[in-house]
């Protein structure tokens, strides 16, 4: 709480004040000395300082501040101005605000005070603006519709009438609005026009009654509406004319009737249009008839000759698509053929050099492990003659022997041999393994037969194979699960394992990247892989076309287009599935589930992939 010092005297007439959740004001000698905290939010003054400092009038809006200044400097003045008003506030956000003031002038101590009550009117105000704005923008509609409207009350009297209204019965609104008098455009004398009749809520059967000499019929667009079709003599106009007219009942929020509207069409013309159209009709027909029996028969004979061209030619059209079909086959089923021949002389190829290069490599670890030995004795040797350096170096005999040592230094030598020998042992057990990886991918020793083989030992090999396509562009993550052997056939696996690996490093960009292989297992029975890379992801163009022989989004001469071609054909073989997702600039993973053991209808020996 917070008032003017002067006034702190009342500081419990104060307390009250400020419990009351009603806006109050009070002010004196121009300036507001207390307001609740209702007042202080409602005008939205921030602090009770910036309020206190204000003159009371300044919370009137525009014009409202001089009145609200002179209506208070009178009632302090005793000469008993409006006490109960309206005005708009000069709220400090700006936003629109209404109250309705009370304003009475008490005694406060010593001191004349002028104690004002506010109820916010806002809502009110522009509930009423909105209604008002309503129906000016109904009378906008309704007058500048091109179709003849008049609109009636509940008391039948005209609340518009268009001009469309005005030019059709040349009856201006000034003669209608506000009478009961429509029925003088159209009948001789008083008669309800069909919106008078709808504030009676009558039956369809009544309302033809009212128009014995038209086709009435309730609308299709409103149950409670009717419409219809009559002649009518323009009163004004002196003119008969057919008028299609529709009415509906006009009701208010809560159900009740307030009013009725009716529209107004002109369609003469139209009725004449109709009746010549007719006419034409008939003649048309009776040359239509003549005609038709005369292309009756030629009809009957020219469709026996078309009937025979189609049966000719669907029956070519068949067989062209066989040969089609069948052509697209044979060249599909020529480029596997030669990418699985090509693929099985690069599979012999490298076991052929796998062998070749085996032999020497067993030659050279053989050698190695020999001279290790050799070495380890020369070096006891070597041992046992130091041992008796002591007595060569008495006998005086010590300058040569000493300068031989110092010159080869044997000690460097004793540490340095047995390094080497086993950096050359690794680096040939690091060659041993990489022909080994080559002889397991290719699988040239063995026949491509159902067996059962470790899928790991299958990713490994690729891994190992596609290591100098990958090193320089990703880190190879493995996240292996426990799984069993599976039934397969390793070197097709191996085939989809490497056509993954190298498609998902050649996706991935200038940025080093990564990918990530995961392996599960569903249950006893499946097993699942996971291939997944952070490359550049594809299109929804290229996800449609992934699996399509011969698609390849790689440059001339760098791919032939079937490598997830067969890698899908390789896996349906197995009785699994392979599926993708990717999205552009976040990567692909494909995913892959294998049985565990294959039916023994698909055991037979394949060398195809």
């Amino acid at each position: 709480m917070k008032v003017d010092s002067n006034v702190s005297s009342d500081i419990d007439y104060f307390k009250v004040l400020d419990a009351v959740s009603t806006p109050i004001m009070l002010h004196r000698a121009g300036n507001i000395i207390y307001g609740n905290a209702a007042f202080q939010k409602m005008v939205g003054f921030a602090t009770p300082q910036e309020m206190l400092s204000a003159p009371y009038y300044e919370i009137g809006y525009g014009e409202w501040h001089d009145i609200l200044r002179r209506r208070g400097d009178a009632r302090m003045q005793d000469e008993k101005p409006v006490p109960v008003y309206e005005f708009r506030l000069n709220t400090r956000d700006g936003r629109e605000c209404w109250v309705e003031l009370t304003a009475s002038k008490i005694m406060l101590g010593e001191y004349p005070t002028i104690f004002c009550s506010f109820v916010d009117l806002t809502d009110r105000k522009r509930a009423e603006i909105a209604q008002r704005n309503l129906r000016q923008l109904l009378a906008e509609i309704i007058d500048r519709d091109p179709v003849a409207t008049f609109v009636v009350d509940a008391q039948h009297r005209v609340t518009h009438w268009n001009r469309a209204m005005a030019i059709l019965t040349r009856s201006p609104p000034e003669e209608m609005v506000g009478t009961d008098a429509q029925w003088k455009a159209f009948y001789p004398g008083p008669r309800d026009t069909m919106a008078d009749m709808l504030l009676r809520q009558p039956s369809l059967q009544e309302m033809a009654a009212h128009y014995p000499d038209a086709t009435i019929r309730v609308s299709e667009v409103d149950p409670e509406a009717f419409e219809g079709e009559r002649l009518v003599t323009l009163i004004a106009r002196d003119e008969q004319r057919w008028l299609f007219f529709t009415a509906a009942v006009l009701r208010d929020s809560e159900g009740n009737i307030f009013g009725a509207v009716e529209k107004i069409q002109d369609v003469t013309d139209k009725r004449i249009a109709l009746e010549s159209l007719r006419e034409h009709q008939t003649q048309l027909q009776k040359l239509v008839d003549e005609r038709t029996a005369e292309l009756a028969e030629a009809n009957a004979r020219l469709q026996e000759d078309i009937n025979r061209r189609e049966a000719a030619e669907l029956e070519l059209r068949r067989r062209n698509v066989e040969l089609l079909l069948l052509n697209a086959k044979i060249s599909q089923a020529q480029n596997q053929l030669m990418q699985a021949e090509k693929l099985a002389s690069i599979g012999q190829l490298a076991a052929g050099v796998a062998h070749e290069i085996n032999n020497p490599i067993g030659y050279v670890q053989s050698n190695l492990g020999t001279l290790d030995k050799y070495l380890g004795s020369l070096f006891r040797l070597l041992a046992a003659y130091e041992s008796h350096a002591a007595a060569v170096l008495a006998a005086g005999e010590s300058g040569e022997l000493a300068d031989l040592c110092a010159q080869i230094d044997i000690n460097y030598l004793r540490e340095d041999i047995p390094l080497l020998i086993s950096e050359s042992r690794e680096g040939v057990a690091r060659v041993s393994k990489i022909v080994q990886d080559l002889k397991d991918f290719s699988r040239a020793d063995s026949a491509q037969e159902w067996q059962m083989a470790d899928v790991h030992q299958c990713i490994d090999s690729a891994i190992n194979i596609a290591t100098n396509e990958i090193k320089y562009k990703a880190d190879v993550i493995r996240e292996y699960g426990d799984l069993p052997k599976i039934e397969c056939i390793p070197m097709q696996l191996n085939q989809v394992f490497l056509n993954l690996l190298v498609n998902a490093a050649q996706a991935i960009g200038d940025k080093r990247g990564l990918i990530a292989i995961r392996t599960g297992a569903n249950d006893a029975e499946q097993v699942w892989l996971e291939f997944e890379d952070n490359g550049q992801g594809m299109s929804e163009e290229v996800k449609s076309k992934a699996f399509d022989p011969f698609f390849t989004t790689k440059p001339v001469g760098k791919g032939t287009g079937l490598g997830l071609s067969m890698s899908y054909g390789i896996i349906q073989k197995h009785g699994g599935n392979i599926s993708f997702d990717s999205t552009p600039g976040v990567g692909t993973i494909f995913r892959i589930t294998l049985p565990v053991a294959q039916p023994k209808d698909t055991k037979e020996v394949d060398h195809r992939p």
